[in-house]
């Protein structure tokens, strides 16, 4: 059964005129310029269709066509219909556009069982992650482009701000929008939400319900410093770190490209100085595997804690996780 993923990317489109995909480099037209559309995914085949758009001349009396606003539409219109909420997906590094959308197409097909049954929708920021088979070179050059990419998905976010307070209130569906940030993902949130604190004179908008950072590539200090993530939280009900201790991606960050020590590795440096509406939760017991980065995508105890945490409950009342209290942190036991 083909699934709907809607998105937002700053690729260069392929090819430029009617795009069928978007390629590993920025936009022709700037790193912050952004196109939209759907992807429609049934296995490994994936048809985009991206949104008109149209810009009006100085002096031209005929309204612009924007796609993020057809798309914002789209979606309101899908969490009216069926009461669903929205996750919105940042993939990580070394991933084409198409893989992007296939995984934000597993993601909801994970999530399906939520709202007792009536799933929900997701919506993917691509940034220009090379998707490369020379890794090496490929993390050096995507790690520029995630920091490029933040003004970009800000500009997103401001766009989604704009659409949201401008709805009728007859129209407004009363669902929540929820983020998931994944591995280098957290490194374009981090920028993106530098760039919101700098557009809206450090009073950003609060999007989010649930924002879930998952075997995030960033900083294990990023929750101590004001230019990293510590004020990250007022954009979201509430924050969840994921980590792994054995976590092969994050380790190689760490050794082979000269990185400190990572957030997706054992969670934040000083985990009693992390912000009081951030949860810390270790998924080591659970996750198995050779790599062990795309836990929040293929290991059921991971998904099944995700999915608590979307329904609302406490931190203290997700079932399957158990209070480590000299590191103020949840183990998910399995």
């Amino acid at each position: 059964m083909a699934i709907n993923v809607y998105f937002g990317t700053n690729r260069d489109p392929k090819p430029a005129g009617k795009p069928t995909n978007f390629g590993s480099r920025f936009g022709p037209d700037g790193i912050a310029n952004l196109r939209f559309g759907r992807a429609e995914v049934e296995g490994k085949k994936v048809t985009i269709k991206v949104a008109d758009e149209r810009l009006s001349a100085p002096g031209e009396k005929q309204a612009p066509v924007l796609g993020s606003q057809s798309v914002f539409e789209g979606l309101r219109e899908l969490m009216s219909k069926n009461q669903r909420d929205t996750v919105l997906f940042i993939h990580g590094y070394n991933v084409d556009f198409k893989e992007a959308m296939i995984s934000a197409a597993r993601l909801e097909r994970n999530f399906a069982p939520l709202g007792g049954g009536r799933g929900v929708n997701v919506a993917a920021f691509s940034w220009p992650s090379d998707g490369s088979l020379t890794p090496w070179l490929a993390y050096s050059s995507d790690r520029r482009d995630a920091a490029a990419s933040g003004p970009a998905f800000a500009r997103g976010l401001l766009k989604l701000r704009d659409f949201l307070v401008s709805i009728p209130r007859e129209k407004d569906c009363e669902r929540k929008i929820h983020l998931v940030a994944h591995s280098m993902g957290n490194y374009v949130l981090r920028h993106a939400f530098q760039e919101l604190l700098r557009q809206t004179a450090g009073s950003p908008p609060r999007i989010f319900d649930q924002i879930f950072l998952m075997a995030a590539d960033e900083d294990d200090d990023t929750f101590e410093h004001d230019h990293k993530m510590r004020q990250l939280p007022r954009i979201g009900r509430r924050v969840n770190v994921y980590f792994n201790r054995e976590d092969r991606a994050m380790s190689i960050s760490d050794r082979t490209k000269g990185n400190p020590s990572r957030l997706g590795d054992d969670g934040p440096r000083s985990p009693f100085l992390v912000p009081a509406k951030v949860t810390q939760i270790d998924c080591t017991r659970v996750v198995s595997g050779l790599v062990e980065h795309s836990y929040f995508l293929d290991t059921a105890p991971v998904i099944e804690d995700m999915m608590r945490t979307i329904e609302g409950l406490e931190p203290q009342d997700v079932p399957g996780r158990r209070f480590v209290p000299d590191r103020n942190r949840f183990e998910i036991a399995g």
